[in-house]
């Protein structure tokens, strides 16, 4: 059942198209030298945690099990990419940062996404299309950030 105004079609269209996109961007970066793709995964939520989080919290954010977690902070531990530190609210638990290394890394690749996507945006765009693509980049951070349906 769809509530909007647009069709299934046009839905379906929609999402399949920046379903392309990221898939491309994902391709055309290259990957961060020495993990796979599960770690690079666990470790870009890392980044995005502010103040570090906990391997559960990792494995919810990723709908991931918490054994592929664990395996994956396995490999960014012998990396030198990540560091753990006890939670400041609770001794007990564990908080995950980026190490230096790491966030050496992560901006890299952050880096290599920007010059990528940048270089299709200037190749593929007129002004008044980029200027347009900017105007409609909060309304793709409001989805991305909308937490209904589930």
């Amino acid at each position: 059942m769809y509530y909007s105004n647009m069709d299934e079609r046009e839905v379906r269209l929609l999402r399949t198209r920046l379903q392309e996109l990221h898939r491309r961007q994902r391709r055309e970066t290259p990957p961060i030298e020495g993990i796979g793709g599960t770690s690079a995964r666990v470790l870009g939520a890392i980044a995005r945690a502010e103040g570090g989080a906990g391997p559960g919290a990792i494995a919810a954010e990723l709908a991931m099990t918490s054994s592929n977690v664990a395996a994956a902070l396995r490999e960014l531990d012998a990396a030198g990419l990540v560091v753990r530190v006890a939670d400041p609210e609770d001794r007990r638990r564990v908080r995950l940062l980026l190490s230096r290394a790491g966030e050496a890394a992560v901006a890299a690749h952050r880096h290599g996404r920007d010059e990528w996507f940048a270089a299709a945006i200037e190749a593929e765009l007129d002004t008044a299309e980029q200027e347009l693509l900017m105007r409609v980049s909060p309304l793709i951070e409001r989805l991305a950030r909308w937490s209904g349906g589930r």
